[in-house]
């Protein structure tokens, strides 16, 4: 690099006591330099820059280029905030931030919550701005992990939190640079490269209302060598349920239900890198859950012969093997080979009680399996007056697989093995405009982006997907970035080839003009017919580190998301369709024998009689197709805010000031000719407004935490007239001390004022009575912590 590069560029006051390598860190830690240490000698380089000597990757979410800057704000999450915030999970440290809903595939998601929120088997899936959990890609390292359950979700709970380095969060549409699921945006979860000695720690809590009494047990080990390291965990973690009996506000439901399971997970994870010569690196991760989950809905023994409910218990085996190569391949140049092997096995079994006793069983079964292989490469093409223009190529095949059994009181009304595959091809370009060498009066950067990426998909249509993006830079500590792009998700295997039923009706049931005794046909459930969605999506933000000072750190940003071609069920009610020619792409009049005889040869468990009488084909006047289709638009807009202010030494003393915010207005159409409905600020569906204020105390032996988290009210309007639930408060209270000797003691209080959830209303002691997308039964809870390093 140039003198130019590191003219007028600060640093904050160097004080303490550091080695040279801390010391040098210190100084680069809030510039866009990095220093690297060969041979006693130390390279200070520009972190857009990569040269053919350097064997440090440097991999940023959101580009597929080394050293790329994204064009779009990344949040960062480290391990110094997760312990800051007493969460013992990547699920917890997930649903913390503000650009997530905790609705989807989440523990304590309750029954009649909406129909894409269930809780199959305790798992926690990422849903950013609430677009879907399988509208969020995750991944571990850059490489993809399989499903768990049945709605292409992933479970982050199964990585071990102290196996991490940070978690990076990117709310854009991403899928020209990942692939599918990339529509809201990507969590990319970073493992430790630099851990070094052994660490066991133990942990205990519970709620101070009762219930979920929680314990964790860990042990951590890493070491570190010439050209390589290993980091390896072992965790076991649990807690007892939350019974509905347990809180006050619960009277409506059932005694026996749960509020919140009661949950168990074994899981262990080892991380391995290795240098092989001069010009190749082995990377392998290797990942292992056993998991529990045990809930029960209604009554059981003791309680009056009317009542009923049931015992399910889940049992989640996960795994994953992701071994990767990468090549040095000179000038710059370097070869990556990534792979991964995972499945995530699901099974449940439900103990159906009835006046008291078991009379029944049911039984399901989500086996999913998925493994990808990649082959790219990046590096330079030629140089500009403002550097190297740079790109990278790719491609690779990735199959997903699912095998499902649902069977119900010896019924099986699901049964089917299903798979994908997917076949794509990438490529992306970095293009240089100004650099800070040239000292242009245009400003100090500015660099252009842009992606292509082709897949074919197996059973559905095939995509092509744009991106563009700019990185301008004005002036030295402001960037304003811009990107726009197209993203995809593919509909889930259930929802394609999951059985759908067919029910036999009187017309007069629901439509008006048709003979007294006609009969109509209304098919409902999975579609093999469906196309992925489809999102159109930009953002615009500007990110801040004043020169003056660089202590305080921050970005805003604005999104929009255009989110169409949903997989949706049409109808909410049959009541007036067959009236209403807003429907008519879903009525077929006078169907044919054999389009009927058709159709209930491929239902389920062929055609149900809802009638009293028995079924003429010459008397059904209409089939009424309500399965899945590609039919709803969403709109998902808003703004994001985040900021960082450190005052004082972190070595010494220091005062860590966090906010992280975000506004977002978000509306549904459920096809053409229907009015558009609000989704954000609605019962569960995202609140409008969320944030999470955060004030650390830091000493060399002492930290001291508080966090803040708030959100807007829901406006319940499932029936007129419409009511508000209360806007949500809490406050979240840490401490960590360093004994000496290794140890460390953590004191953690969450709730400290132990709100609790606002009550809706539900139709029966089945429903839980209360938003638990938005709100929690756990309420105050108390928990601490040892630990002992080596």
């Amino acid at each position: 690099m140039s003198a130019s590069d590191i003219e007028g560029v600060a640093a904050a006051p160097l004080k303490g006591n550091l080695t040279p390598s801390e010391a040098i860190g210190r100084l680069l830690k809030t510039t866009d330099l990095e220093a690297k240490i060969v041979d006693g000698a130390v390279i200070i380089r520009s972190k857009s820059i990569s040269d053919e000597n350097s064997r440090d990757i440097i991999t940023v979410t959101g580009s597929r280029i080394t050293g790329a800057p994204p064009s779009a704000p990344v949040r960062v999450i480290t391990a110094e905030d997760m312990r800051r915030g007493g969460q013992a999970d990547l699920g917890e440290v997930i649903r913390s931030s503000p650009v997530n809903f905790g609705g989807g595939q989440n523990p304590g998601v309750g029954t009649s919550q909406g129909n894409s929120d269930v809780n199959v088997n305790g798992s926690s899936s990422p849903n950013l701005l609430g677009l879907g959990p399988n509208a969020t890609l995750t991944l571990l390292n850059g490489n993809r992990l399989s499903y768990t359950g049945l709605n292409s979700a992933v479970d982050i709970s199964a990585i071990p939190a102290t196996a991490v380095d940070r978690v990076e969060i990117i709310t854009d549409g991403a899928s020209a640079i990942y692939g599918a699921d990339a529509v809201a945006g990507v969590v990319n979860v970073i493992l430790k490269r630099d851990y070094e000695g052994v660490s066991a720690l133990a942990r205990v809590g519970g709620a101070t209302d009762g219930g979920n009494f929680q314990q964790q047990y860990n042990l951590t080990g890493g070491a570190k060598w010439a050209g390589g390291g290993i980091i390896a965990v072992l965790d076991h973690s649990s807690n007892s349920d939350i019974p509905a009996s347990s809180r006050s506000y619960a009277r409506s439901m059932a005694t026996d239900s749960s509020l919140y399971p009661r949950l168990g997970r074994d899981s262990a994870l080892i991380s391995l890198f290795q240098d092989i010569g001069s010009q190749l690196k082995a990377n392998v991760d290797l990942m292992y859950k056993d998991g529990r989950q045990d809930v029960i809905a209604g009554f059981l023994e003791g309680q009056p012969h009317t009542a009923s409910g049931a015992a399910v218990r889940a049992d989640t085996r996960s795994w994953l093997v992701a071994p990767s190569l990468t090549a040095s391949l000179g000038a710059s140049w370097n070869l990556h080979l990534l792979s991964s092997f995972g499945a995530d096995k699901s099974q449940t079994h439900s103990d159906i009680f009835a006046g008291g006793s078991v009379y029944g069983a049911s039984y399901r079964q989500y086996d999913n399996d998925a493994q990808s292989i990649e082959l790219n490469g990046d590096g330079p093409l030629f140089s500009l007056p403002a550097g190297e223009v740079r790109v990278a190529l790719g491609g690779g095949y990735r199959r997903t697989g699912i095998e499902l059994t649902t069977t119900t009181l010896g019924v099986t009304s699901n049964a089917f093995k299903q798979h994908s595959e997917n076949g794509f091809g990438f490529a992306e370009l970095l293009v240089p405009i100004l650099s800070p060498a040239q000292n242009s009066r245009l400003g100090r950067a500015l660099r252009l982006t842009g992606a292509f990426r082709y897949e074919a998909n197996s059973g559905t249509d095939s995509v092509a997907l744009p991106k563009l993006g700019i990185v301008y830079e004005p002036f030295d500590g402001l960037a304003i970035k811009g990107s726009w792009g197209r993203s995809f998700r593919l509909p889930t295997l259930y929802q394609r080839y999951g059985s759908y039923s067919a029910v036999l009706y009187q017309t007069a049931r629901y439509a008006t003009g048709f003979p007294a005794d006609s009969t109509m046909i209304i098919l409902g459930g999975a579609n093999a017919d469906l196309k992925p969605e489809k999102s159109e999506s930009w953002t615009f933000s500007a990110e801040f580190r004043p020169v003056e000072h660089p202590e305080f750190t921050g970005s805003i940003s604005f999104f929009h998301f255009d989110y169409t071609d949903r997989v949706a069920t049409p109808l909410t009610s049959a009541i007036g369709v067959l009236n209403n020619p807003i429907y008519n792409s879903l009525v077929t009049l006078d169907p044919s024998t054999s389009l009927q005889q058709s159709l209930i040869s491929g239902a389920a468990i062929g055609l149900q009689n809802g009638t009293t009488g028995t079924y003429d084909p010459s008397r059904v006047v209409a089939i009424l197709d309500g399965r899945d289709r590609n039919m709803a638009r969403e709109i998902y807009k808003g703004i994001s805010l985040s900021m960082r202010y450190l005052i004082g030494d972190p070595d010494r003393e220091a005062l860590d000031l966090s906010f992280d915010g975000n506004w977002i207005d978000s509306s549904r159409q459920l096809f053409d000719g229907l009015p558009t409905v609000d989704l954000s600020g609605t019962i569960f569906n995202p609140p409008k407004l969320k944030g999470r204020v955060g004030a650390s105390y830091v000493t060399p032996r002492l930290t001291l935490s508080a966090f803040t988290n708030l959100s807007s009210s829901i406006l319940d309007n499932r029936s007129l007239p419409a009511y508000r639930l209360r806007a949500l408060a809490t406050l979240d209270l840490s401490a960590i001390a360093k004994m000496g000797g290794g140890f460390e003691l953590g004191a953690n209080m969450q709730n400290v004022f132990n709100a609790k959830p606002p009550l809706i209303v539900t139709g029966s002691g089945y429903d839980t009575p209360f938003d638990t997308t938005n709100y929690s039964p756990i309420g105050r809870f108390l928990s601490i912590q040892i630990r002992r390093s080596w």
